[in-house]
């Protein structure tokens, strides 16, 4: 069954396919990051993988604060040519590889609240064959500052979804009261642990995060109120659909990898940022329970 009747036919169990053509338009293709904890020594340089130590091309030395100096712990890598049979809906490059590195120090852990945060994370897309990639060894100071998580190899699998029921998205979508009760019982019946991917929608763990993008792309703070009054004055609303999930990576007990409490981090980005393969635009938030 293809991903698009797959999602079809849950809709109708839920009794939601009547309702469908609301928000057909909302639909987008997520691909799944299946993770299989590993000794790094098995997953071949050039790897899409979770975890471990980077394969860097030369010249580029393992990320670090661009204010403290110290060295940002290594979350991922993904091999774009990799993902090219799951990205139906053809976002992302044929290939080169993408980069995430996080502040993980005891005074770091960045919430994407303010746009000062920027610091705390690294996104770094290269190009480089990965015959031209080698694998970093970690900094002497990490150990003090940061983690060496553990790897895990990655598979892949495409899922079509609909936005979180907390999404932002859905401020624009006439539906009644009755059909968003529906949607949420749909949607928490679908849920799993744990949920990383590339694309599609995010899971909330603390509410929608669209609106919360473009309040620090208008530098404002996101950490009270104040923001969120001052983005509605100014209409920021209005521009919520420009904002994409890029990357959602889930807590792992098995790679030592927590997010505050059972937490994910997203990494947000704008279609055109997508379309220009400026990745390092891409925002992160950190949300946990």
């Amino acid at each position: 069954m293809e991903p698009r009747e797959k999602l079809e036919a849950e809709l109708e169990e839920a009794g939601l396919l009547p309702y469908y053509t609301a928000f057909k338009s909302c639909v987008k293709n997520a691909i799944r990051l299946h993770q299989e904890p590993v000794s790094e020594d098995r997953i071949p340089v050039g790897a899409s993988k979770i975890g471990g130590r980077p394969d860097l091309p030369a010249g580029i030395a393992w990320f670090r604060h661009a204010k403290t100096g110290l060295p940002l712990s290594f979350v991922c890598q993904l091999n774009f040519a990799e993902l090219r049979l799951w990205d139906l809906d053809r976002r992302l490059p044929d290939r080169g590889m993408l980069y995430l590195f996080y502040d993980y120090s005891e005074d770091g852990m960045p919430w994407g609240f303010d746009p000062t945060d920027s610091d705390g994370w690294a996104v770094y897309y290269s190009d480089a064959e990965a015959s031209g990639l080698t694998r970093a060894e970690a900094p002497a100071d990490l150990e003090e500052n940061g983690v060496l998580f553990g790897a895990a190899s990655l598979f892949f699998s495409c899922r079509m979804e609909l936005p979180h029921w907390e999404s932002s998205l859905w401020e624009g979508i006439s539906v009644s009261d009755e059909v968003r009760d529906r949607l949420f019982d749909w949607y928490e019946k679908g849920g799993e642990a744990p949920i990383s991917k590339v694309l599609g929608h995010s899971d909330n763990i603390q509410g929608g995060m669209e609106l919360e993008c473009e309040i620090i792309a208008n530098g404002l703070s996101a950490g009270d109120g104040r923001g969120y009054e001052e983005a509605r004055r100014r209409g920021l609303e209005r521009c919520v659909g420009r904002w994409s999930l890029l990357l959602q990576i889930d807590s792992s007990e098995e790679l030592g990898m927590e997010w505050g409490d059972c937490g994910r981090i997203y990494l947000w980005i704008t279609e055109q940022d997508l379309s220009d393969r400026a990745f390092e635009k891409a925002w992160l938030i950190l949300q946990c329970f």
